[in-house]
């Protein structure tokens, strides 16, 4: 962590509301991109988690115990909200969609090209597994650090990023777009 982002946490703790407006602007980037890559980009959803978890990060903030977790912890309040968001958007859509419109949005996106195929992938991963592969491979966030982040284990962030793994690539080959595969420096 640098030192500059730990002693704006350490003076935000204490109640420095400069220290915590410059530390929020940090963070800001950090967690949009998180709660946008767990709830879904491009929706008004994802843009509300973000905005709810930095307020539950600067009401948060004197609670803090270790200014040098600050990244973690506000990863941790991101994902949770981010979670929260995106299981009610979830249920929300699941409740209010015509059953023909439900089976198309199940559809693996085909001739959308792979990024595309990616992103409804990613989209049709439960939210607790895409909040781990967005800490784990976005983030870029240990394994400890992400346990932290989700208040689990270890093992759980392990199992989990093994299913998230495995259901992309099954989503991705049933979509007609395979993963490469890197074997003794070949790609195949």
């Amino acid at each position: 962590m640098a030192p500059a982002t730990v002693s704006l946490a350490t003076r935000a703790c204490r109640g420095d509301d400069a220290a915590l407006n410059e530390l929020l602007a940090e963070l800001r980037p950090l967690v949009v991109r998180t709660t946008r890559l767990v709830v879904g980009s491009g929706s008004w959803a994802a843009e509300d988690a973000a905005q709810e978890a930095l307020l539950d990060i600067s009401r948060g903030i004197t609670g803090l115990r270790d200014p040098n977790a600050v990244r973690t912890w506000a990863l941790r309040v991101a994902v949770r909200r981010a979670i929260r968001i995106s299981r009610r958007e979830r249920l929300l859509r699941l409740r209010n969609a015509p059953s023909a419109e439900l089976e198309r949005e199940l559809e693996p996106a085909h001739g959308d090209g792979r990024a595309a195929a990616l992103k409804h992938a990613f989209d049709r991963l439960s939210p607790r597994l895409r909040a781990t592969a967005v800490l784990r491979l976005h983030a870029g966030l240990s394994e400890q650090e992400t346990a932290d982040a989700l208040g689990c284990s270890v093992g759980t962030v392990k199992s989990n990023l093994h299913d998230a793994r495995r259901r992309l690539t099954r989503l991705l080959s049933e979509a007609g777009f395979a993963p490469t595969v890197e074997q003794k420096g070949e790609l195949r």
